[in-house]
């Protein structure tokens, strides 16, 4: 069997990864696969052993020629949407195409369905009382594939969910110990990773966006100032320029090839993140490192809407406050700085995954000072949340392989 990627996420690596860790988990088994991606994701692809094609805005309409040209070159049985979101979007905003001109091929389309979509209602909450509509398409084609972590296991005649990782990105003590005397790190210093995606550090079309964007590295400063000396912090990505003043106890590294990055997230004592569906934090799960995730539940418009949230949290620091007071108005976040905070309820409900990491709201200093401090520096929290991903792990374990699960799915279509 051939299958035919696209990949086309244009400011992040997630949804390329997922659409690649499902590519090996099936090469095994003999399916070929080929991949169509933009200039982002070629990085991850060139050196993969998988054949690629990318495209470029600039092309526009004629994007679709080369398409057409892959296709009949290729011969795909199939085609495998990495990830349905992602598709639907990129195609007419970056190429001015109707995304489904690959209907004229007449083979079967398999989404990636990274967020449920059947339990939505097709509206993405974005910025400050905005939402974002989705094609409902999905809910026509007779397989959605679900990679997990983030997604539910739970299965139906049209829902197959897929482990997303297989393997481990553990490092030896050789190689962690090695990286932290390039860092200059002692050998007992804690190490805290925190990776910024282009897409969170883009100029929006929404001046709250790009206010959210730049605010919140400064209050995530404030907090992490206050850590330990022996905690230090390893930054990865389109690292914003508040970050910076966390001075010699961190160290910048701009986007890096997959191999450098695997040896990082292998190597430190915690994944920090403000995107509860970041594909690190799951990597990092699958892998038995610990997870801290923050977010925000909050809508704030104005001043005195601030004592209603310090009362619901049971207090407010005054450097919160002050910092509120400066950034409003707020709308709650779950993937930093877009939103996505109602959208992703469906995802979160009754989830084991939610179990395999700390979690903090971003408000509430006194509990981000706690989660820091103990999943870093307490044993008894450790190793609950180890017990939490070991439990969760198990659970994955028992699923049946990704090329099983494939090969179900594939009789829905064949």
């Amino acid at each position: 069997m051939k299958l035919l990627f696209f990949a086309m996420s244009s400011a992040g690596y997630g949804e390329t990864l997922i659409g690649m860790s499902l590519a090996r988990q099936l090469r095994p088994a003999g399916i070929e696969t080929y991949f169509i991606c933009e200039p982002m994701s070629e990085k991850l692809l060139r050196g993969s052993g998988f054949p690629y094609l990318v495209l470029d805005r600039s092309m526009g309409g004629f994007a679709r020629l080369l398409v057409d040209d892959t296709v009949a070159s290729f011969r795909p049985d199939a085609i495998v949407l990495s990830d349905y979101f992602t598709y639907c979007g990129v195609f007419p905003k970056r190429y001015g195409l109707d995304p489904w001109f690959i209907d004229r091929y007449r083979l079967p389309i398999i989404p990636i369905d990274i967020w449920e979509w059947a339990n939505t209602d097709f509206a993405v909450d974005v910025f400050d009382g905005k939402a974002m509509t989705v094609d409902r398409r999905i809910m026509e084609m007779p397989v959605h594939l679900r990679p997990v972590p983030i997604a539910h296991l739970d299965e139906s005649p049209q829902i197959y969910p897929f482990r997303l990782w297989e393997g481990n990105e553990r490092v030896s003590r050789r190689t962690r110990d090695h990286l932290r005397e390039t860092f200059g790190m002692a050998k007992d210093d804690k190490m805290v990773l925190l990776a910024v995606a282009g897409w969170q550090q883009d100029k929006y079309s929404d001046d709250n966006g790009d206010r959210i964007a730049e605010r919140v590295p400064e209050l995530l400063v404030h907090y992490l100032r206050q850590t330990p000396p022996t905690t230090r912090f390893i930054l990865v990505g389109k690292v914003p320029p508040a970050l910076e003043a966390l001075g010699d106890r961190a160290h910048v590294i701009p986007p890096c090839s997959p191999s450098r990055f695997n040896v990082l997230l292998g190597s430190v004592d915690l994944i920090l993140t403000l995107n509860l569906g970041a594909t690190t934090l799951a990597r990092a799960v699958l892998s038995d490192i610990p997870g801290l995730v923050l977010t925000n539940r909050f809508s704030i418009s104005e001043k005195p809407e601030i004592d209603r949230v310090e009362a619901e949290l049971g207090g407010m620091s005054e450097d919160v406050r002050s910092w509120l007071t400066r950034t409003l108005p707020l709308y709650p976040f779950r993937m930093w700085p877009l939103g996505f905070h109602r959208f992703l309820d469906p995802i979160v409900a009754d989830n084991p995954y939610l179990s395999t990491f700390a979690h903090a709201e971003l408000l509430d200093e006194p509990a981000v000072l706690s989660a820091l401090d103990e999943v870093l520096y307490d044993r008894e929290v450790q190793d609950g949340l180890a017990a939490n991903r070991a439990a969760y792990l198990e659970t994955l374990a028992a699923h049946p392989s990704t090329a099983e699960v494939f090969t179900s799915a594939a009789r829905r279509w064949t």
